[in-house]
């Protein structure tokens, strides 16, 4: 009996001993488990949690990008050139889109905002290859934006923004000193996505709108909005408890650029030049190389190129021979005659003429068994270095380029500017052609020969020079001696019209001649519009005073048989140049008037640029004149003194 009860009682021991080993396991299973998960609670909140924030953000939150208010771009006098004005545009975010019925909503898109069967196809494309947003069309009307609105629902992913856009008031008017903008393209961003550009957005091209693209452009703001699960935003409410303060970053507009352009003085040109197809004018304060006016035609209107160009207006641009993007004012072109001053001022300085010195022109001259004819045939007679300017005599200039040679003439030019680009880094400014007999016994099928100085003095031959280089030149011989850099620009001014940088005139070198030389060069240049036997003495204004030189460019070889221009082709007619200071004594403006293929210099450039001139003159002495008084009103009932 007593045995059976201990063995009882060992069992009991036994059973309760697996009990409580049985419990351990479990408290030591939970304790596992519990360790397990707060590992993984510790993995996923600490170690993850950022990454996890961001994507489980990144499902119901969308960043969109604010443009930045793009800075204008204004005149001398403060007048708007370039501005912006919002636009509703339509996009397509490819990451929402991609999840629906696309040709279902495609159809739709192409419904609402008439987009061609191309069009569409090109949506297609560049949603598929998933970039970040596709813009669909720009400028929609408001009662397509109230369409696509209605139908939300049916349409995942489309957006409708405001967005700033370029808009240019003079239209055509200074297009190639303005520039335009255009959509970056694919090449533009693998170079400019560091720098914050991504696809839709716009860039300058060609003038100011280029140079100045950093200053222009400003940074872009952030909006973050709450979506649902079809991208659909949701209200301020949801918005505001997810996202609080940190919903919107304000885009930082840019900088405006304040020219020294002026937006008058460029209408005026555009108006003087209306016959004209082709040609350039630049304008200049010779005082401080401030260009008043960069003019180019033809011009493009940079509010077609700006916006969505119609395919029509592409051609036009392409299939016109004046070639339309070409900014003309600094390309390079024969000079002709206004390229006389080289000669005049390597004569004088290297002592080959005196001032008073004369030389008689019978109406040609010989070198080599070759006569070089001058434009008069029967000849000017004797000519001093001043009469030369003035009756434009070709012999007196071969005389002294024979004399000078190539290399000396070279080194004047280069004294003026000519040969090398100014630096106004505006529309691959071409640095026009001085040749020398290095550059003859490298280029000229013969080599150098000596008789090639004697067309080089007169701008002919291989000599090139932009209307730019040809207006600075002579600004420095109206200010007494100092070559400019070209100023375009004066100032950059923040959104709130503070100026935040100045470019004050700079000068590139002095002329280093002689007082003797250069009043023989400017009395010259002033008998050509003021002395009866002058160029453009028919055009000598009674109250106004103005000194120029006018150049009349060949571009094809004379032959045995002089040909009238207006019986050539066209594109075989000589180029008319005319440049002009004024007043004579104490200069404020300088003109260099290019119209290509037009024919003589003093018929046709001459009167443009005196019109110009005598246009520019009249509006500064008006502005200058004070405002007239104001009546003193009467006193009103309620006032007391």
């Amino acid at each position: 009996m007593a045995k059976t009860q201990q063995t009882r009682s060992a069992a009991g021991r036994g059973e309760k001993e697996g009990a409580g080993k049985r419990y351990l396991w479990l408290v030591g299973l939970f304790f596992v488990a519990f360790l397990v998960i707060t590992a993984r609670f510790w993995y996923l909140q600490i170690m993850r949690g950022d990454e996890y924030w961001r994507a489980s953000s990144n499902n119901i939150i969308r960043d969109m990008d604010l443009r930045a208010p793009r800075g204008n771009i204004i005149d001398r006098n403060g007048k708007v050139m370039a501005e912006n004005r919002p636009s509703f545009d339509v996009f397509v975010l490819p990451h929402i889109f991609n999840k629906y019925d696309t040709k279902q909503t495609l159809a739709l898109l192409q419904r609402y905002l008439h987009l061609s069967d191309q069009e569409v196809k090109n949506i297609e494309k560049r949603v598929q290859a998933k970039v970040a947003q596709v813009p669909v069309r720009r400028d929609v009307t408001r009662r397509a934006v109230a369409a696509l609105e209605a139908d939300k629902l049916r349409l995942p992913g489309v957006e409708v923004r405001v967005i700033p856009h370029r808009v240019y008031p003079y239209n055509q008017v200074g297009a190639h000193a303005l520039g335009y903008m255009a959509e970056v393209s694919s090449k533009d961003l693998l170079r400019l996505s560091p720098y914050g550009y991504t696809r839709g957005d716009y860039i300058g091209r060609m003038g100011l709108e280029r140079s100045f693209e950093e200053v222009l452009r400003g940074s872009p703001g952030i909006d973050r909005r709450v979506v649902d699960v079809r991208g659909i935003p949701q209200g301020e409410a949801e918005t505001q408890f997810l996202i609080g303060d940190y919903r919107k970053i304000a885009p930082v507009p840019g900088r405006d650029v304040v020219t020294t352009l002026d937006a008058e003085l460029m209408e005026t040109i555009d108006q003087a030049v209306r016959d004209y197809p082709s040609g350039a004018v630049v304008a200049l304060d010779p005082r401080d190389g401030s260009i008043l006016a960069l003019y180019s035609k033809p011009g493009i209107n940079p509010n077609s190129w700006t916006g969505r160009l119609s395919s029509m207006e592409k051609r036009r641009v392409d299939n016109n021979p004046f070639t339309p993007m070409l900014d003309k004012s600094v390309n390079a072109y024969f000079p002709g005659s206004v390229y006389k001053i080289v000669g005049a001022a390597a004569a004088l300085e290297e002592g080959i003429e005196e001032v008073d010195g004369e030389i008689t022109c019978h109406g040609g001259y010989m070198l080599g068994g070759r006569r070089f004819r001058c434009w008069k045939r029967g000849g000017h007679g004797p000519l001093d270095v001043a009469g030369a300017m003035q009756h434009s005599c070709d012999v007196y200039f071969y005389s002294i380029a024979d004399r000078l040679g190539s290399d000396v003439l070279a080194e004047y030019a280069y004294k003026f500017g000519f040969g090398e680009q100014t630096g106004i880094s505006l529309n691959n400014e071409s640095a026009g052609r001085v040749p020398t007999k290095e550059w003859h016994r490298t280029n000229s099928p013969h080599g150098y020969q000596h008789g090639f100085s004697l067309n080089t003095v007169l701008g002919q031959g291989n000599t090139m020079s932009t209307p730019l280089q040809v207006a600075l030149a002579y600004g420095a011989i109206a200010n007494g001696g100092d070559l400019y850099y070209p100023r375009i620009v004066s100032e950059i001014r923040n959104s709130e019209g503070e100026t935040l940088f100045e470019y004050p005139p700079k000068v590139r070198r002095t002329l280093g001649l002689k007082d003797s030389t250069l009043a023989a060069i400017k009395d010259g240049l002033y008998k050509v519009v003021n002395e009866n036997g002058g160029t453009a003495y028919a055009l000598k204004s009674d109250d106004l005073e103005i000194s120029g030189k006018s150049g009349t460019a060949q571009v094809h070889a004379i032959g045995t048989v002089r040909v009238a221009n207006r019986d050539k082709a066209f594109q075989l007619r000589d180029h008319a140049w005319f440049v002009a200071y004024a007043p004579s004594k104490d200069p404020e403006i300088v003109v260099a008037v290019f119209l290509q293929h037009a024919g003589g210099g003093s018929t046709e450039a001459a009167p443009v640029a005196i019109n110009v001139i005598k246009s520019y003159l009249e509006n500064q002495k008006r502005a200058a004149q004070p405002l007239p008084a104001q009546p003193d009103l009467p006193p009103t009932d309620g006032d007391s003194d």
